[in-house]
């Protein structure tokens, strides 16, 4: 669903979207589930360049911390301007499910690509015992150990910009 700022014609809402507030912890997943990124608030990930023409990326969808769909606002230009909480029920294990299915799609792109892990001075066996496992582990915390920014240092933590884990992300997936 997309969601322009200006309402209707008829001066009725453009979309069905809940009241906006501030979202934190914004979830970015690749529609195929090869690529995830944790952003603590929608400016931050404008700033990242999400809402620009870029061909490097693909289709994504938003979800809150929660497991809330989040809508894309767009400006009058087209540009991602910011993100609204869907109506739908929030599905914390349609998250937990999408995100797990990121962590495979790295396991098996490193599996192949083992050099991803090698600079890091783990085994592929060790490296793969760091991953998240939505299934199994604390949402909050598989979060923590996605790729996201910080506000106070600008750098993706805690497997830092540079790191194998989220190099790893971006080689099977996408890039900046």
């Amino acid at each position: 669903m997309l969601v322009r700022e200006e309402s209707r014609v008829d001066g009725s809402p453009a979309t069905d979207v809940t009241t906006p507030h501030r979202i934190t912890t914004i979830v970015a997943i690749a529609t195929d589930d090869t690529f995830a990124h944790v952003y603590s608030d929608v400016r931050q990930m404008i700033e990242d360049g999400f809402g620009d023409a870029d061909t490097r990326r693909g289709p994504l969808e938003f979800f809150s911390a929660a497991g809330a769909q989040l809508v894309p606002v767009f400006g009058p230009a087209w540009q991602l301007v910011d993100l609204r909480e869907s109506r739908d029920e929030p599905d914390v294990d349609r998250l937990r499910q999408r995100l797990a299915a990121v962590v495979d799609h790295v396991v098996a792109y490193l599996r192949k690509h083992p050099e991803f892990v090698k600079a890091s001075g783990l085994t592929l066996d060790e490296a793969l015992l760091h991953l998240p496992r939505p299934a199994e582990q604390d949402l909050a915390h598989v979060l923590a150990l996605l790729p996201h920014h910080t506000d106070d240092d600008k750098t993706i933590q805690p497997l830092s910009q540079g790191g194998w884990f989220h190099n790893s992300l971006h080689a099977a997936g996408w890039t900046h």
